[in-house]
């Protein structure tokens, strides 16, 4: 798949959430991420949430450690930067294998978490698109007719 001029390779894309314990997808045009943590013990279940994106691996360790401090260190995490919309998660069958992941843990309650999640992201993206349409923190690169005229 292209995005942007570059090609994303799906399938690793779906063999790290398959094979991570911990995944991050990131939306830059959003400033989020969805964290997805599949680590469990007897007081913890997974943890799926929409957080602010961090700088670097050290922060994201640190931010984990601070919302699951009763769980070990993660022994694998992937990074995803994903440029596309976020409805293309769903249709590059990505999106569909998060869940399955998840429904393996067992637990109804973090499929719910999961499904708002993705509905915040959508309703982010949302409010970003209409504040791209009406100029709000957004700029052209040429300008309006009307301006041009004056």
């Amino acid at each position: 798949m292209i995005d942007g001029g570059h090609e994303i390779d799906i399938d690793a894309v779906i063999q790290n959430i398959d094979e991570a314990e911990v995944v991050t997808l990131h939306f830059p045009m959003l400033r989020q991420t969805l964290l997805i943590d599949t680590r469990l013990d007897a007081q913890s279940l997974p943890l799926v949430r929409v957080v602010p994106m961090v700088n670097n691996t050290t922060e994201r360790f640190a931010s984990l450690e601070a919302m699951r401090p009763g769980l070990e260190r993660p022994r694998s995490i992937t990074m995803i930067p994903w440029a596309r919309s976020v409805e293309a998660l769903e249709w590059a069958g990505v999106w569909p294998r998060v869940i399955a992941r998840l429904e393996a843990s067992g637990d109804e309650t973090t499929l719910l978490d999961a499904r708002r999640a993705f509905r915040q992201l959508r309703s982010l993206e949302l409010v970003e698109l209409r504040e791209a349409i009406v100029g709000r923190q957004y700029r052209t690169v040429w300008r309006a007719r009307a301006e041009e005229a004056r």
